[in-house]
């Protein structure tokens, strides 16, 4: 009502004016063809502006069912439900899908194998085992295709998909004015917004279907959405303008049209005549019609699932009553002065007067259909100060909001699909890394556990424990690296200074932990410049920098040559430190010097010997750096490689120091 204060003078008041100009001059005639012509012109621009608010509402409508749709086709395409399905695993992925449904706002999430059986549900008590082949979603995608619609579900069929859903669907009807009549007092069954999706194996079989979606029965969001949009809150009086409903069949299951208490009309039907039409004749109603307790300039357009069934009725109104306040005034002043007119003037200024006023409301009516079509760069201008000209304002604001709204929930979407690409290649790596140690592991735990083959001859128990220790410590490294890179990436690794040296404190116990390995290749540890390296003490976060020597001393020893060296050396060169560790072996091509610090990067030229992660070098660069220093890589093909870092011997003054004596450094030897 804040806008009303704009106004300067009434459409009321210009009529008047209007006929008192030439008040000798009016008839009965003109005065009902006056009235006829205005009248008919009002309601017929309400009519039409509803008709394009009932299109602005499907649009919402259709772009929840498509949310719901992209979140179910970009679920199905995760690596963790296409590998439940391929080894028949569901228990694993029922906590994920739960995850995925609770952080969507969905009320169904469920899994069917390749037949349409229920394999998991994702939500409470998560039944299964039922045969869902026959519905519409499910049995489209199981031909490869993806489907969303609306579709009813039964009373048995919501107590299956999970907990609350049939108390949520439960709607006890109340007696309505003017409804047809109808046996039935409660209503059991629900109307929900539904998606399906094949899930898809490396080859393009189908392993499943993934279905999911919202039940719409005191779901009111979706109607509150439609109203905001297209009506922006207005009131009339104490009342709201505009309304929104869904209806199930002839049931008001999700609305906003309010009882006089204040509580939403759940319960309610709609009108014989509305359903007559609009659920028996296929056919959408645009006029008056009376809602709950109060007359709409209405449109109902009938809701159907994809095989064309009508379902029920989405609704959009505007309150009648401004416009009969409209009319009523313009008859009003009409009337009052039409003894005082001629015949043809009275003719002539109700025409007039009906363009003026239908003008504005015919180019708000065109506007809205532009909206509805998606079309947003045209802008109404209105210099009146009337209700037309506040009319026109409150629908350029709709307009801008609109398309703001639209724009942010597509640049969310967007970031949303970045990021579950992003998501689903670091889980494929790390499902491909982990597959093949834990192969071998299971490989060599079934040989062990085989009855048929006795007991295992010494040479083979030696050799199983020697290959499920190596992919063991495999794992664990990966595991490590994992870990370090996620503390990396989310900026949670910080730098704790510690007085150190660095010989005892952090070289000697991790090559004392690989002299095992070294033995099993044959090969033997050097140092070099060593009364340096004994006497060396930095300022270090000291688990960091153990990380960055058993990095690189274990790669030393993963692509060392068996019976080759392994040199660590030191150089003092003034303000660093530079140490190298140097192993020799095949060495790195020269292009690849720089990339090998790259995440998850492994050279070609040595991958096919040995596996790992493609992370121990990037995060040691990182830690290398975060310390205030540099590395990089030399090497000869087929002779050494050599990875040579510095570490500066001060301390930044922008960073805590904590100094410790040699019996507490806060080192974890």
């Amino acid at each position: 009502m804040k806008y009303l204060k704009k106004i300067h003078l009434s459409i009321g008041s210009k009529i008047g004016l209007s006929f008192l100009a030439v008040v000798l001059t009016g008839t009965v005639i003109s005065t009902l063809v006056g009235i006829k012509l205005v009248g008919n012109t009002v309601l017929k621009q309400a009519q039409n502006k509803v008709k394009h608010d009932l299109a602005s509402a499907w649009m919402v409508y259709n772009h929840k069912l498509d949310e719901i749709q992209r979140v179910v086709s970009l679920s199905s395409k995760r690596f963790f439900i296409k590998d439940a399905l391929g080894d028949a695993q569901y228990e694993r992925v029922g906590a994920e899908l739960e995850m995925v449904r609770e952080k969507y706002h969905l009320d169904i999430l469920t899994l069917t194998d390749s037949g349409g059986n229920v394999v998991v549900r994702a939500r409470t008590p998560y039944k299964c085992g039922d045969d869902r082949s026959d519905d519409l979603i499910v049995k489209k995608a199981l031909n490869g295709q993806e489907a969303a619609t609306t579709m009813i579900l039964s009373e048995e069929r919501l107590a299956l998909e999970g907990e609350g859903l049939l108390q949520q669907a439960r709607i006890e009807l109340v007696p309505t004015e003017k409804a047809k009549p109808r046996l039935e007092q409660v209503e059991t069954s629900g109307m929900l917004l539904m998606a399906s999706s094949p899930v898809l194996d490396t080859r393009g079989d189908i392993l499943g279907v993934l279905y999911g979606g919202i039940l719409l029965n005191r779901n009111f969001s979706l109607v509150d959405t439609i109203k905001d949009l297209v009506y922006r809150g207005e009131k009339y009086g104490d009342k709201d303008i505009g309304t929104a409903t869904i209806f199930q069949w002839d049931l008001r299951v999700a609305t906003n049209v309010m009882y006089t208490d204040g509580s939403r009309a759940l319960g309610t039907r709609v009108s014989e005549m509305v359903h007559d039409r609009v659920l028996l004749g296929g056919s959408a109603w645009i006029d008056r019609a009376f809602v709950v307790n109060d007359w709409y300039i209405s449109a109902y357009e009938p809701i159907q699932d994809m095989e064309g069934r009508i379902l029920g009725v989405l609704y959009v109104g505007m309150l009648e009553q401004p416009y009969m306040d409209m009319r009523r005034s313009i008859v009003w002043m009409i009337i009052r002065y039409s003894f005082f007119l001629s015949m043809a003037v009275a003719l002539l200024i109700s025409i007039v007067l009906s363009r003026r006023i239908s003008l504005p409301i015919r180019k708000l009516a065109q506007q809205s259909e532009d909206v509805a079509n998606g079309s947003f760069s045209h802008e109404i201008v209105s210099r009146s100060g009337d209700e037309i000209g506040v009319l026109s304002e409150s629908f350029n604001r709709m307009t801008k909001k609109l398309e703001q709204t639209l724009a942010e929930k597509d640049r969310v979407n967007n970031e949303l699909r970045d990021m579950n690409v992003r998501y689903l290649e670091v889980l494929g790596f790390a499902t491909h890394e982990l597959m093949q140690p834990l192969s071998v592991l299971r490989g060599y735990l079934t040989l062990m556990r085989c009855s048929e083959t006795g007991a295992l001859e010494p040479e083979q128990q030696l050799k199983a424990t020697k290959a499920m220790l190596r992919n063991v410590e495999s794992l664990v490294q990966m595991s490590r690296m994992y870990l370090d890179l996620s503390r990396i990436e989310s900026g949670a690794m910080q730098i704790n200074r510690v007085r150190i040296h660095l010989f005892d404190d952090i070289l000697a116990p991790i090559v004392n932990d690989m002299e095992y390995q070294m033995a099993e290749k044959e090969m033997r540890l050097e140092y070099r410049n060593e009364d340096i390296l004994h006497s060396v003490e930095l300022s270090v976060d000291a688990n960091l920098i153990r990380i960055v020597f058993t990095n690189l001393l274990t790669n030393a020893l993963k692509y060392g040559r068996k019976g080759g060296r392994v040199v660590c050396g030191v150089d003092d060169i003034g303000d660093c430190y530079r140490f190298n560790v140097m192993n020799e072996g095949q060495g790195l091509p020269q292009n690849k010097l720089e990339e090998v610090f790259g995440k998850y990067v492994r050279v070609e030229s040595t991958a096919h010997q040995q596996k790992g992660a493609g992370l121990g070098l990037f995060i040691t660069k990182e830690i290398v750096e975060m310390h205030g220093g540099t590395i990089q890589a030399e090497s000869i093909e087929s002779e050494y490689a050599n990875f040579i870092f510095d570490l500066p011997k001060g301390l930044p003054q922008t960073e805590p120091f904590t100094d410790t004596n040699d019996k507490d450094r806060g080192v974890d030897k």
